[in-house]
């Protein structure tokens, strides 16, 4: 292994642990300390400047006579998290697939650039036409054939989409899904400061380089190899507190039966409770906590007896959901992350319909992006929390009490139905008229604009016009999901089977 380090590297956590390492560590270190990372198992060479000029200077110069002794040539970043075993196994894994060139998955709550490099514990590895240069492993001979490459731009930006097209086939580079490392720290770092100090411009260097070389940068996965285990999935538990009857409940309890052990499902409205009683569902059907008015209070206040419910039920996770919400998941739960003790989802919006809707669920498909579009609600973030501890919500969306780490996944996600018409905004603006506390305070904070103009119409109908100018047209879809902003999800109709394939198609 070949690292550029900092001050702040995590590598010595690497060389812990009761196993002995089956690999050589060579430190090339860009800080100031001259006692820094001086072991008598460890070489370290002193340069500065970014990672991948200096990699090519440490490799033809430093190393070039004793390169030769080795097979295989880890070059990671300073900033993952991971241990002696795991580096052992991933280049076991490269050697016993003859891989050009590899990296090891990232886990689920890490930093990451590329979706693709994700871990996907369906397989032991997949091949790709990707290896990201946060953490490529390279074959002796294919390193040789790529170093020239890595002093021709300061970032390095472009070489992990240039280095695949110098393999032949498609059975050379892959991502080891079998062995994961977690990128601790946001994508950036000393190595692009660097660059802009020395005056370069990284985004114009990138895509100068990205010309030149004519390339692509579609990301492929070909194949997997299946793993040989399936990662245990621990029993959750979904709670959800609803008032009255609502579009599409049915719906709700049908989605969420995938995703969830037990669905706890607290409701004093004698028409929910008939429709709840009526499923085949593992329900379990509960009063209201207290007899509280808000239904903001009421629905933290129900979160907090599922905790102890769901903990005697023998469940590992909860997860709290209003009726408005889904839970998109490809039923792996995957999120299920070891040692986090409370994992965060974020919230995408329904964009309306403009008709009244009898199934938002079924109905709307096109959703507004979190941090792209502006929303109608609040946002809906939710989060799920391991059970082992003295749990309390902090609000509807968190808790406190927890053991372990705490992040946020990008997937699964959130998709939140507030206002799915007009006509359902104008109930949600009534009930918040009459009701006030902490849902009128919510509503009024992320529907202002719409209930001035309803005052300046005299009523709140008159915001009818207003609310639906906001929903885009055709074009303006076609445009917005091209930039991000919005996204098409059929959440309903793509619900996920409980069977799973263990191949990917290209």
């Amino acid at each position: 292994m070949v690292l550029r380090a900092g001050d702040t590297s995590l590598h010595e956590q690497w060389l812990a642990g009761p196993e002995p390492r089956t690999w050589d560590l060579v430190v090339s270190y860009f800080g100031d300390d001259p006692h820094r990372y001086r072991t008598g198992d460890v070489r370290r060479l002193d340069r500065k400047g970014p990672k991948w000029p200096a990699l090519h200077h440490v490799l033809t110069v430093d190393l070039a006579d004793t390169i030769e002794d080795y097979d295989y040539i880890w070059l990671p970043d300073d900033d993952l998290a991971t241990d002696t075993a795991s580096i052992n196994e991933l280049f076991e894994y490269a050697a016993r697939y003859r891989l050009a060139l590899s990296q090891p998955a990232l886990t689920e709550d890490s930093y990451y650039s590329h979706e693709i490099t994700l871990v996907d514990r369906r397989f032991e590895l997949r091949y790709t036409n990707f290896v990201e240069i946060m953490a490529p492993c390279f074959r002796r001979d294919f390193l040789l054939r790529c170093l020239p490459t890595f002093d021709a731009t300061q970032t390095g930006w472009g070489l992990d989409f240039h280095w695949p097209r110098f393999v032949p086939d498609t059975s050379s580079i892959a991502i080891v899904d079998a062995v994961t490392v977690r990128h601790t720290r946001p994508v950036g770092g000393p190595n692009y400061a660097a660059a802009r100090a020395a005056g370069v411009n990284t985004w114009a260097e990138y895509y100068d380089y990205l010309i030149q070389h004519e390339i692509d940068l579609t990301t492929t996965v070909y194949r997997g190899i299946g793993a040989g285990y399936r990662q245990r999935a621990e029993p959750t538990a979904i709670c959800v507190s609803v008032d009255g009857p609502q579009p599409g409940l049915a719906d709700w309890l049908d989605h969420h039966a995938v995703h969830a052990d037990l669905i706890i499902v607290y409701s004093d409205d004698p028409d929910v409770r008939e429709l709840v009683r009526d499923t085949e569902h593992p329900i379990l059907l509960c009063d209201n906590s207290v007899p509280v008015a808000d239904p903001v209070e009421r629905a933290v206040a129900n979160i907090h007896a599922a905790v102890a419910t769901a903990r005697s039920a023998g469940m590992a996770w909860l997860l709290p959901l209003g009726p408005r919400e889904l839970f998109y998941d490809d039923g792996r739960r995957r999120w299920q992350i070891p040692g986090a003790g409370q994992v965060s989802f974020i919230a995408h919006e329904a964009v309306p319909k403009p008709h009244p809707v009898a199934d938002p669920f079924r109905e709307c498909t096109l959703f507004r992006v979190s941090g792209r579009s502006t929303f109608l609600d609040a946002p809906a973030n939710r989060s799920a929390v391991r059970l082992d501890s003295d749990i309390e919500p902090v609000d509807a969306h968190s808790f406190t009490g927890f053991t372990g780490a705490s992040g946020t996944v990008t997937a699964p996600m959130i998709l939140h139905y507030p206002y799915p018409s007009f006509e359902s905004w104008l109930v949600r603006a009534t009930e918040a008229a009459s009701s006030g506390g902490a849902m009128a305070r919510h509503f009024a904070h992320y529907s202002r604009d719409l209930l001035q103009v309803a005052v300046a119409h005299g009523s709140l109908d008159g915001a009818g016009a207003c609310f639906r100018a906001e929903i885009p047209c055709d074009g303006m879809v076609r445009r917005m999901v091209e930039e991000g902003a919005l996204m098409r999800l059929d959440a309903v109709l793509q619900r996920p089977s409980l069977v799973r394939s263990t191949r990917l198609s290209a």
